[in-house]
């Protein structure tokens, strides 16, 4: 986990981004292939570098890590993977402008939901930004 506490949070907001900006293109060059084989090893290669990444941060503990993570961990990890499967399904079934653009909002969303369900404090950084996001 050290090296999550090395890379300052804003550089990884940059390359999640920056990744996720190659998606569309990758998964609309493969014109080959179907979408349950593009599903399948987007898959394997994430939960090979997922293991290897615990590996190296938790090396003997790693089966410790998934049975501390408990109910609310496997709920996590079932989820996260219903979203990576959600995002090449809209990728290949339609344009990329519109998968890119419901991802992007997300964060404008859950904001709104945060205050409403959660009760949590928006404040004037993140109301402006909201104003801008929405007014494109």
């Amino acid at each position: 986990m050290k090296l999550i506490k090395i890379i300052p949070g804003p550089l990884l907001v940059f390359l999640g981004a920056f990744c996720l900006s190659f998606g569309g293109i990758i998964v609309k060059s493969f014109e080959s292939a179907n979408l349950w084989q593009i599903l399948f090893w987007r898959q394997t290669f994430f939960a090979i570098i997922v293991a290897l990444y615990l590996l190296l941060s938790y090396k003997k503990n790693v089966f410790k890590s998934f049975y501390n993570s408990g109910l609310s961990g496997f709920i996590a990890g079932f989820v996260l993977s219903i979203g990576f499967a959600a995002y090449v399904f809209s990728m290949y079934n339609t344009t990329v402008a519109n998968t890119n653009f419901i991802i992007t909002t997300e964060t404008i969303f859950l904001a709104v939901f945060g205050y409403f369900f959660l009760k949590e404090k928006i404040n004037l950084i993140t109301f402006i930004s909201i104003i801008f996001g929405m007014s494109g």
